[in-house]
């Protein structure tokens, strides 16, 4: 079946979704891999991994609560730290107040403070990491 998006271009439809995940892989772009990967590891209180196997840039990997590989802040110069363009919302765990006050001493900067949304879908917030990126929160509570 084959349906029309707005922009016109034709797309295949189906009844099943072939999406596992709503997000299979981030990456972060960073000026100084070390400061940031300290800035990201103090507000989420968790360990990121340092890779430099890669042929590509050094990363520093999240992972997820199973321990698998979601995401990474890479220091490149393929593209770089922005506060406009996509925004990436990180879980921030059961509650997004722990992880906002973490931000500040971490050497970020909260630009949108604890925001409720409608229909009990819990809280969200904006801060601008160490290396200049615009980046979101989100938590039930």
């Amino acid at each position: 079946m084959m349906s029309s998006m707005p922009t016109g271009i034709p797309t295949e439809t189906s009844k099943e979704n072939i999406m596992t995940t709503q997000i299979n892989w981030f990456e972060i772009p960073v000026i100084n891999l070390s400061r940031a990967s300290k800035f990201y590891e103090a507000v989420f209180n968790a360990k990121l991994r340092i890779e430099t196997d890669f042929d590509s840039a050094p990363m520093a990997i999240f992972n997820d609560a199973a321990g698998e590989s979601c995401g990474c802040l890479t220091e490149t110069q393929a593209f770089k730290a922005s506060t406009d363009g996509v925004l990436v919302y990180l879980d921030a765990g059961p509650s997004i107040q722990k992880a906002i006050d973490r931000i500040a001493p971490a050497g970020g900067k909260v630009v949108l403070d604890k925001f409720e949304l409608p229909k009990q879908l819990g809280y969200i917030a904006h801060f601008i990491d160490t290396e200049g990126n615009r980046v979101a929160l989100h938590a039930m509570q």
